[in-house]
């Protein structure tokens, strides 16, 4: 796209900005296309303060304005394909009522540009599928691997009826979405009219699979791309859709023969009659869209759904529920309200059982603590199934799942269950499978088009005025495109005039970041302490510390295979602010952090016997007439080394570590600091009423380190 651009400036000689006049006016313009609906940009340029200037706008109506955007480059047009839908409904003049509905879509097309005993699979690429096909297409092609997407969606707002059914699409080697019919007939006709639509979009598909088209790869070659149909992301509705099964038939259909469905199909429609029809649950849908796809197994291509499966489905509808029903729901509440504190998590200050709207958001932070709550809390042999659930969940999101199959019968012999013949449950068997075929199932979350229906449907659908809305809304998103392009060449020219460089060759945006600590310090200096132990500390009387409530470090990750870059951490040592006038008393808040131990480096992946635990207590740095120190210091309290796990929870166990029966403190250098960490109280039963988000590291003695924390922290910690 930016070749094309570049093409374009010096075609018609009107500058990187072209068609805009100057910088300023291309960010006014960017800045009204992304943030201001149509009406009040045109609002805006008739405002005679737009005109003011020396120079102006060049535009001054939404009419010139959207001429300009239009000029600019962009995709493929929208284009609108008409269907009729003919309902059993008869009219006054004994006609069966019909509807016309729009079907919008562009040409995907446009968008396709070591073997070891230890298989790692992670992207597409590295999965068993790709290599399989690869290997039936003729040599000197490549495979462009088609992932689906689509969710039905609401676009009103508390009222109204306006619905979407966006279809999104990409590509695997792109590195990690009627009322003229009886009641009786709406779900019918809705799978058949989902079905032809399909059809109808990917009908470029079947040359593009079956024969290839010639491309320009990324290197600059040109190669033969077979575009083929590898995996379809859907909840469990829009999965019994696509499978032309019933949503509350709970047949196997994740490894159906595609042959043997459409054969099924088939005799139903001649015959009229199928018991093995009625046997696998079947809709009378007789030309699914996938029956002439080339190397395409659309049982194999619909992929594990953590949002809704896991997180939403095993643990929040089944594993929550049962563990209150062992534990309790005030004392559940009890626990959830007593944990400690950390950097971006959620603390329910009233517990869970007032929570009257769940999203993957709760489901999300819920889990991170789950496993340390309830250590202490129910039997051991309980908590090893909700350690095997969370652990499946979490390794579900990285590589290859662990198996809960095992420790079930637990839930079964204490009555909280009396069986596991449950869809998600049992949908738990399949992951492993798909992972081995399509890669880690992180790719294929629901959660990604369900964030792409705001910023693709819903957020367009408001940018129109709501009369023909569809139409609209593709010609904003064309709009939105254009914008983004024209950026993203911006961007392209600016990194070519910094690399002094006066041809498109040799151009990357890849800059290597540094893995060395970094930090900021606040200015505002904390609430009165008193610097005894510190003095004692550094054994001399320092009357000019520059001391901070919190300091930002930006280190490396844990594991630099799942996080790219450098990760920002707010460490934050605050001490209580005494209650004011009509302010009420703030809590002291200090933060623990993995932290090297002297002798040891800092390595790319987190070495357990190479950090040690320590609680922040002072962040300050010294005055210059003490010499140059590049990095902020931090006086610390030590927790003890990370030997000794527990055997059920797998959490490592430490506690406050001692000198001469004081607190064992040292003064480190805050490139030290590896990494957040986030302590659990090991806790009884019933837990102690003095505890509370705040009191729980002073009142505790032994404590949990949570690996759940995050998806670095668990990976390091297997």
């Amino acid at each position: 796209m930016s070749s094309s651009i570049w093409q374009d400036e010096f075609k018609h000689c009107g500058g990187q900005w072209s068609p805009f006049q100057s910088e300023e006016e291309w960010d006014l313009a960017h800045f009204l296309m992304k943030n201001v609906g149509q009406t009040k940009i045109d609002e805006f340029l008739k405002l005679s303060l737009v005109h003011v200037h020396q120079s102006g706008v060049s535009f001054s109506s939404m009419h010139t304005f959207l001429k300009y955007i239009d000029s600019l480059q962009t995709g493929p047009a929208w284009t609108c394909e008409m269907i009729d839908v003919m309902g059993d409904i008869a009219t006054e003049d004994g006609n069966m009522r019909w509807e016309q509905l729009e079907l919008w879509h562009r040409d995907p097309h446009a968008y396709a540009d070591s073997k070891g005993t230890n298989h790692i699979y992670d992207e597409m690429w590295t999965a068993d599928w790709w290599w399989d096909v690869q290997g039936k297409l003729p040599e000197g092609t490549m495979v462009a691997p088609i992932i689906l997407s689509s969710d039905k969606t609401s676009l009103s707002v508390f009222s109204g009826d306006k619905k979407a059914w966006p279809m999104y699409l990409t590509i695997g080697n792109i590195s990690k979405d009627l009322e003229c019919f009886q009641k009786k007939m709406h779900l019918l006709v809705g799978y058949c009219l989902f079905h032809h639509a399909m059809s109808l979009l990917l009908r470029p598909l079947l040359d593009a699979g079956r024969n290839g088209k010639a491309m320009i790869c990324a290197d600059g070659c040109l190669c033969q791309v077979h575009l083929i149909l590898a995996a379809y992301v859907a909840d469990f509705p829009e999965q019994c859709l696509v499978a032309c099964n019933k949503e509350r038939n709970h047949k196997e259909y994740a490894w159906c023969s595609m042959a043997d469905t459409l054969k099924t199909l088939r005799c139903k429609h001649r015959n009229g009659r199928s018991r093995k029809f009625d046997d696998k649950g079947l809709c009378t849908v007789y030309e699914p869209f996938w029956k002439d796809l080339p190397f395409t197994n659309i049982f194999a291509c619909i992929t594990p759904d953590i949002l809704h499966q896991l997180h939403k489905g095993v643990f929040h509808d089944h594993l929550l529920h049962w563990c209150i029903s062992i534990v309790g729901e005030k004392e559940i509440d009890a626990h959830f309200q007593a944990m400690g504190q950390f950097p971006g998590l959620r603390h329910f200050m009233k517990g869970i059982s007032t929570v009257s709207q769940w999203t993957g958001t709760e489901h999300k932070e819920m889990q991170r603590i789950f496993v340390g709550l309830l250590s202490g809390a129910v039997d051991d042999h309980v908590l090893v199934v909700v350690h095997s659930l969370l652990d499946f969940i979490y390794f579900a999101q990285c590589q290859e799942p662990q198996d809960f199959s095992n420790h079930k019968h637990v839930l079964i012999d204490l009555q909280v269950h009396e069986d596991f013949n449950i869809p998600k449950i049992h949908s738990l068997q399949h992951y492993v499978s798909s992972i081995r075929a399509l890669g880690s199932a992180d790719g294929y979350n629901t959660e990604y088009p369900e964030q792409l229906h705001i910023n693709y449907a819903k957020d367009v659908y408001r940018a129109s005025n709501k009369c023909d809305y569809v139409e609209q809304m593709t010609l904003w998103l064309q709009w939105q495109e254009a914008i983004h392009h024209k950026s993203v060449y911006l961007a392209w020219r600016q990194l070519k005039t910094l690399l002094g460089t006066d041809s498109m060759d040799g151009i990357t945006t890849n800059v290597r970041k540094s893995n060395s600590t970094r930090y900021a310090l606040n200015t505002k200096p904390p609430n009165s302490f008193s610097l005894l132990p510190l003095v004692n500390a550094m054994s001399c009387s320092l009357l000019n510390l520059i001391t901070s409530t919190y300091i930002t470090v930006s280190t490396s990750p844990l594991l630099p295979v799942l996080s790219q870059g450098m990760t920002r951490h707010r460490v934050q040592a605050t001490h209580m602010i005494a209650a004011c006038s009509c302010k009420l008393e703030i809590p002291a808040h200090f933060d623990t952090m993995f932290v090297l131990e002297n002798g040891h480096q800092h390595t790319e992946a987190l070495v357990l016997n190479s950090v040690r635990v320590a609680q922040i207590q002072v962040i300050f740095k010294l005055p210059d007439y003490l010499g140059d120190h590049p990095h902020p210091l931090v006086y610390v309290e030590w927790f003890t080394a990370l030997h000794c796990k527990d055997p059920v929870s797998s959490l490592y166990v430490v506690n406050c570590s001692m000198r001469h029966h004081c607190p064992n403190v040292l003064i480190i250098s805050t490139d030290h600091i590896v990494w957040l960490c986030h302590l659990q109280a090991r806790c009884a039963k019933h837990i102690s009423a003095d505890w509370s988000l705040y009191s729980m590291l002073e009142l505790a003695t032994h404590f949990y380190v949570n690996s759940y924390i995050d998806l670095d922290t668990f990976i390091a910690f297997e």
